[in-house]
């Protein structure tokens, strides 16, 4: 099936894959080629990408997937491609958005924090580190 995974950004992804699994606010939802027509909204987590046998991670904060039995289109308003990221750096993308949420005076800004410490979060999840320790 087509995937493609959009930002406002930029495409993130767009090719084959085998399968998909996304994070829906109802829970997560794997789609294969010929899946039945379907439209979620997405929760903060991790899209987990299986193409030509390898498997990649994207983290996503919010959005909308498609699905039709030919394609998967997934709209996402933040996400990030977790390869070449290691556990290191999600840490400190955590700990800088933290410390961004602790500043915020506004209402407008405390939901961007907010949505950034999502989404580092979701990056660290998706190196395959845990979230607490």
């Amino acid at each position: 099936m087509q995937l493609s995974i959009i930002t406002p950004e930029a495409t993130l992804f767009s090719a084959e894959a085998d399968m998909v699994t996304i994070p829906g606010t109802e829970g997560e939802f794997g789609v294969l080629p010929g899946h039945a027509p379907l439209i979620s909204s997405i929760r903060p987590g991790v899209i987990t990408i299986d193409a030509q046998g390898k498997k990649r991670r994207i983290a996503v904060v919010d959005g909308f997937a498609e699905v039709t039995p030919e394609r998967c289109t997934v709209l996402a308003e933040t996400a990030m491609d977790a390869e070449g990221i290691s556990a290191v750096q999600a840490q400190a993308r955590i700990d800088e958005a933290r410390r961004r949420l602790e500043l915020t005076e506004t209402d407008e800004a405390r939901i961007a924090a907010e949505k950034h410490l999502a989404l580092a979060e979701a990056l660290k999840f998706a190196v395959g580190e845990p979230l607490f320790e």
